[in-house]
């Protein structure tokens, strides 16, 4: 049996949309940070990120029109971005910006490879996870030459294995506190990353869009990353043990038109999304019971807030439909 005679599958066909969807919002990105970049060393990054996403574009919509599906409206250049806008972020953001999006691609194509049996699918999602491994191994070396990438925290080595003796492992508010482990510490650490990131990016957001309500929800979310720090930082601090950097001073007090507020709404709601996601596996991967009490808690604020930005969008007509069942019921009555 030929690919052509092989219908893609719900997940195949979800995976593609939603990768359609990113790639085109990081065209838009990609090209305001490149008209924008100084740095000599994150040059390439961005350029590199831009012809992927560009590349990428191009053979969803191949597979789509063999399958006459049809193509998102997504984002564009002419409606979505002004890449001769003022500077909004830094040469530093930008390229936290794409270390943190390569290690997030990862996540995504990975996933995706893990879902897709139609070979082209398959072929086309272990292309882009090979692609996206080396582009994030690039951007963290680029990174830590420039001294802006902290290492997650170093362990102390133990003499030998042992063995969990007592109950009080998983104790988390009363009595003697065992310190994290190392799982909970990556968590807590690469949570710490990623929120800080929100709240640089959600300033910039905040600054440039023309709307009050939309203002008002991007700075909610800049306070709620920043409490989210807090909280994380707080429990690495009480094991004595680093924290990662913010970046609220790579957001210059521009506030001219960057992009459109239905891409920056569209982003916020797509990472708060993936947030979730990250504090779930967070919570699997913490036995302490304070932790797991602390992330379905904050789980709780996030998906709140990712649901009224979700309301906001279907408000103003910017939420694009994503692939679905047939509405069986109402094919019964035509």
């Amino acid at each position: 049996m030929t690919v052509e005679n092989i219908r893609l599958t719900a997940a195949e066909v979800s995976e593609l949309w939603g990768a359609y969807m990113n790639d085109s919002l990081t065209v838009c990105v990609m090209k305001n940070f490149l008209n924008k970049v100084e740095d000599d060393e994150i040059k390439p990054l961005v350029e590199s990120s831009l012809t992927s996403a560009l590349n990428h574009l191009q053979e969803i919509e191949t597979i789509f029109n063999n399958e006459g599906y049809p193509i998102p409206v997504a984002f564009s250049e002419n409606e979505d971005v002004d890449i001769n806008s003022p500077r909004i972020f830094s040469d530093g953001y930008m390229l936290e910006y794409l270390r943190e999006m390569g290690q997030i691609g990862k996540k995504a194509y990975s996933s995706a490879v893990a879902f897709s049996t139609r070979s082209d699918v398959y072929q086309y999602f272990s292309n882009c996870l090979q692609e996206t491994q080396q582009f994030h191994g690039q951007a963290v070396q680029v990174s830590l030459k420039q001294g802006t990438y902290m290492r997650p925290p170093y362990l102390p080595i133990p003499k030998k294995p042992d063995f969990v003796k007592k109950q009080s492992f998983l104790q988390g508010w009363f009595g003697d506190r065992r310190p994290v482990t190392g799982p909970e510490v990556t968590h807590l650490f690469s949570n710490i990353q990623r929120n800080a990131l929100g709240a640089a990016t959600m300033a910039g957001f905040t600054q440039t869009t023309q709307s009050k309500e939309l203002r008002r929800y991007f700075q909610r979310g800049k306070e709620i990353a920043n409490k989210h720090i807090e909280i994380f930082s707080s429990l690495l601090r009480e094991n004595d043990l680093p924290v990662p950097m913010t970046w609220d001073t790579e957001v210059t007090d521009s506030t001219s038109f960057v992009f459109s507020d239905k891409l920056m709404l569209y982003q916020t709601t797509s990472l708060n999304a993936l947030g979730l996601s990250y504090y779930g596996l967070s919570i699997a991967n913490s036995p302490r019971h304070d932790l797991g009490v602390h992330y379905t808690r904050l789980m709780a604020e996030v998906a709140q807030y990712t649901q009224d930005g979700t309301n906001m969008m279907i408000d103003h007509g910017w939420l694009e439909q994503p692939p679905q069942a047939a509405e069986r019921d109402k094919l019964k009555n035509e």
